[in-house]
């Protein structure tokens, strides 16, 4: 008897991987393994992938509907899907269930996986929300080693299910390495726009450059690096200017109060951003604005 089995039966919205685990079940881990199975034909399940997913389809049909394409994936193919909103039918053709293997990983895993074998790709610039291959007699014993690792205990450690994703990466590289970067490529392009949008939404606000990091779902060290790469500078300085600049649009008009646009601005106290605006503008907010208004009468 599989442990790790879990059914959907009921047509509602699901966030994946988050709603079939417990903090006992590996959620923290960089990747997560699972046998998924079904015994009701499916419609259009609304999905919210918050990570990347391989489906090893065992028995039965899906269907996955991007927005912009559609992935029909039959039995004993697989699929990898991209993070996002997709909806999902599982059809039961002769046998009494549908069943799969599902791996959940992050874009960060990819990533470091194919600069690892860069060399080894040409980098044809193809963006594809998911990549259906045939499971082939290799992968068809990956499949059985997962579920026996599944079956077996104790639970399967963090480090065994990253060897176990690697391993899969790999053969899959080693049939097609373009296929498999294009998938990299799309990822690449949504994670600078998740980046973007989560960094310009903190500008008025608070939040530390630790705190912005976590919300990208990345290391401090990383969330920097991606940041000198999207904006050519660092995270800070940028922060730091882009909330003085907003603070000295507000002051060029007599309805906002000095001591009260600091924390519209993201500044937690009056004096802390008075000190950075007189270092920024050369004058203290009080002296800007006042000139300011001079100027427009």
């Amino acid at each position: 008897m599989i442990s790790n089995k879990h059914k959907i039966v009921h047509l509602k919205t699901y966030l994946l991987p988050d709603d079939f685990l417990s903090d006992s079940q590996g959620f923290e881990d960089e990747v997560i393994i699972r046998y998924y199975t079904t015994s009701n034909n499916t419609t259009k399940n609304k999905i919210i992938l918050n990570r990347n997913m391989v489906s090893l389809v065992i028995k039965g049909n899906k269907t996955v509907v991007y927005p912009e394409e559609t992935a029909i994936v039959k039995e004993n193919e697989l699929v990898i899907l991209s993070a996002g909103n997709i909806l999902t039918s599982e059809i039961i053709a002769d046998e009494t269930e549908f069943s799969s293997i599902i791996l959940y990983f992050n874009n960060e895993i990819l990533n470091r996986f194919l600069s690892k074998y860069d060399d080894l790709s040409k980098k044809k610039q193809v963006h594809k929300p998911f990549l259906i291959y045939q499971q082939d007699v290799y992968l068809n014993q990956f499949v059985k080693s997962l579920l026996a690792l599944l079956d077996s205990a104790p639970p399967l450690s963090p480090a065994v299910k990253l060897l176990k994703l690697e391993e899969f990466f790999l053969y899959l590289y080693q049939i097609d390495s373009e296929k498999l970067h294009s998938f990299k490529i799309l990822s690449a392009v949504e994670d600078d726009f998740k980046i973007r949008k989560v960094i310009e939404r903190h500008i008025r606000t608070p939040a530390v450059v630790e705190e912005i990091a976590f919300l990208c779902n990345m290391s401090t060290s990383a969330f920097k690096r991606k940041f000198q790469s999207l904006y050519g500078t660092s995270p800070q300085k940028w922060l730091a200017e882009q909330r003085l600049q907003l603070a000295s649009e507000l002051l060029k008009t007599r309805t906002e109060i000095p001591s009260q646009v600091y924390y519209k601005v993201g500044y937690k106290n009056h004096s802390s951003f008075s000190a950075a605006f007189r270092q920024y503008f050369g004058q203290t907010p009080s002296a800007y604005q006042t000139k300011q208004v001079d100027v427009l009468r």
